[in-house]
C-alpha cells in the first residue's frame, strides 16, 4: 500500500515537471522569436549590443590617449565594465517588462506570469554570455586580454550579476504593476547607474568621498568582481561579493514572493 502512494505522488510531480519545461522551451522560442524580429541576422544584433558603447566609450578614451587603468587596452577594460552593466541592464529591463508583453498568455493556466520571467532571463543570459564569449576571444587572439587569471571567480561574478538583473528585474515587475510610473523612474535610474557604475574608470582610485558613496552600488562590486578574476595585477579593496549577493538574493526571494501573493491581481490586469 505505502509503495503504490509513493508511485501516485511521483508520477504527478514528474508529468508537473515535465509539463513546467514544456512550457518554458515553448515560451523561450517565442521570446528568441520576437526578440530577433523582422530581421534576418536579429539574433546577431542582439548579440553584438554590449560592443556598441564599448566601442563608442573605447575610440574617445583612445583619442584623448587615455591609459588603461590595468592591462594593455583601454578598450578590453572598458569592455568588462560594459559587459556586467548590459547583462544586467538588459535582464532587469526585459524581466520587468514580461509581464505586459506576455499578458494575453497569462490567459492559458499552465502559464504564470514566474514562467515569462524565467524565459526572458534564460534568453538574455545566453545572448550576453555568448557575446562575452565572442568578444573575449578576440581580445584574446590579438593579445589584448589573457586567460582569465581566476576563471571560477569569473564565473561567479556573472552569476551574480544575473541573479541581481533576475531579482531587480521582479521587483520592477511588481512595482510597474503597483505604480505606472515606475518604468520611467526605473530608466531614469538606470541612465545614472551608467555613469556612476565603474564602467569606464576605476571606483577604486577615486578619493574617498565620492567612492564611499559609490560603493553602495551593487553594480559597482559586480564589475570589481569581473575584474578581479580576470586581471592577476588587479588591486581592490571595495570589493563586497556578500553585498553583491545579498542585495541578489534578497530582491529575487522579495520579488517571487511578490508575485505569489499578487498573482491573482497580476493576471486580471
Amino acid at each position: 500500500m505505502g509503495g503504490e502512494q509513493i508511485q501516485s505522488i511521483k508520477l504527478p510531480f514528474r508529468e508537473a515537471l515535465k509539463t513546467q519545461f514544456r512550457v518554458l522551451y515553448a515560451l523561450l522560442l517565442r521570446e528568441s522569436s520576437l526578440r530577433m524580429g523582422a530581421h534576418r541576422f536579429g539574433h546577431l544584433l542582439v548579440v553584438t549590443e554590449v560592443i556598441w558603447g564599448t566601442t563608442i566609450l573605447g575610440v574617445i578614451h583612445y583619442i584623448v590617449g587615455a591609459p588603461a587603468p590595468v592591462g594593455k587596452s583601454i578598450v578590453f577594460y572598458i569592455f568588462t565594465g560594459m559587459f556586467i552593466y548590459t547583462l544586467y541592464r538588459t535582464l532587469h529591463a526585459r524581466v520587468s517588462a514580461a509581464l505586459e508583453a506576455n499578458r494575453a498568455l497569462l490567459s492559458y493556466p499552465v502559464i504564470r506570469p514566474v514562467d515569462t520571467m524565467l524565459a526572458r532571463a534564460g534568453l538574455e543570459s545566453a545572448f550576453q554570455l555568448l557575446a562575452f564569449l565572442l568578444f573575449y576571444t578576440c581580445f584574446f587572439w590579438l593579445e589584448l586580454a589573457g586567460f582569465p587569471a581566476h576563471p571560477v571567480e569569473l564565473l561567479a561574478a556573472i552569476m551574480a550579476t544575473i541573479l541581481l538583473g533576475f531579482g531587480l528585474g521582479v521587483t520592477g515587475m511588481i512595482l510597474r504593476s503597483l505604480w505606472s510610473v515606475w518604468g520611467t523612474i526605473d530608466n531614469m535610474i538606470a541612465r545614472v547607474l551608467f555613469f556612476i557604475s565603474g564602467i569606464f574608470f576605476s571606483v577604486e582610485y577615486l578619493p574617498a568621498m565620492f567612492r564611499d558613496i559609490l560603493v553602495w552600488n551593487p553594480l559597482v562590486h559586480a564589475i570589481e568582481w569581473l575584474r578581479y578574476a580576470i586581471y592577476p595585477e588587479y588591486f581592490t579593496q571595495i570589493l563586497d561579493r556578500e553585498y553583491l549577493l545579498a542585495w541578489g538574493l534578497i530582491s529575487t526571494v522579495f520579488g517571487l514572493g511578490m508575485e505569489r501573493l499578487r498573482r491573482a491581481q497580476l493576471l486580471e490586469g
